[in-house]
């Protein structure tokens, strides 16, 4: 074998050549919405860190669960904003399509059991490793990176969450968000934070997250190799008849161009589709 056979240019070629021919890049991780993948150029990527935004209720946390779910082994979802159990119970309510709040009470007729038990069946063996951060900050997510090897898919549900102290929060924000791209490329996998949008003016015309609104001092655009914006105006113009409609925002593409995806969230489910699923 030639020096040539080996060389990082030939493995690209050669990966190409894969790519013409049909077969499925190792290095992509499939977000499971088709609108999504062909808007960041077929999936998430081994190594990068994807910083996913949005105003308050918009879903962020629905949406990264939603690509767990949609994977065909486990990813792994830190969440500093509720217990483990409650994400699960969020995983059974959307995939079954049962409304949250009959599932915690236990008000279902027997039709919404038999698609909560079959929606279980169904996530057996590929629903995501859930674990809280509690406050060990980001020395937790990489114990916890560390325990599921096996991993491609990281969720961080809220980067906010690996804060020590509320002093200088932009520049720990900042440094946060280092560590995770550090930590992505190490562990080579595909590491999705999601993130508040602090500088967010609700009063301006059009509320559709930028990149200024994540704050941090700019570190999301420098740090991050994709940047996601989730924008739905029913949160703002109810009486406009746009219920469930929504936008992801491609704010930022390293290797490729800004863009949207269009989906539909159910709010009685906490689930989003795809509007090309449909």
């Amino acid at each position: 074998m030639t020096r040539l056979d080996i060389s990082p240019l030939a493995r690209v070629v050669a990966r190409a050549d894969r790519a013409r021919d049909g077969e499925p890049d190792a290095g992509l991780i499939p977000t499971g919405f088709p609108s999504i993948d062909r808007a960041i150029g077929g999936g998430l990527r081994r190594g990068d860190l994807i910083v996913l935004g949005g105003d308050a209720g918009a879903g962020t946390s629905s949406l990264a669960l939603a690509i767990t779910l949609r994977r065909p082994d486990p990813a792994l979802l830190l969440t500093a904003e509720m217990h483990p159990d409650r994400v699960y119970e969020r995983a059974l309510a959307s995939s079954a399509r049962v409304s949250l709040e009959s599932l915690r009470l236990g008000a279902m007729d027997e039709g919404d059991r038999v698609k909560l038990g079959a929606a279980a069946l169904s996530l057996r063996g590929r629903a995501p490793i859930v674990d809280g951060l509690g406050h060990g900050g980001i020395a937790a997510v990489s114990r916890a990176s560390s325990a599921s090897p096996s991993a491609a898919l990281v969720v961080v549900d809220g980067i906010e969450g690996l804060l020590d102290s509320a002093a200088g929060r932009d520049e720990a924000l900042a440094f946060i968000l280092l560590s995770l791209k550090r930590m992505a490329l190490d562990r080579d996998v595909a590491l999705i934070a999601i993130a508040h949008l602090p500088n967010l003016d609700r009063s301006r015309k059009d509320r559709r997250p930028t990149l200024a609104d994540f704050g941090a001092r700019g570190a999301v655009g420098v740090h991050a190799d994709l940047v996601l914006g989730l924008y739905r105006e029913e949160l703002y113009e109810s009486d406009l008849g746009v219920s469930g409609a929504t936008e992801l925002l491609v704010l930022k593409q390293r290797d490729g161009a800004v863009g949207y995806a269009d989906l539909y969230y159910y709010s009685q489910w906490l689930r989003f589709e795809d509007v090309l699923d449909g």
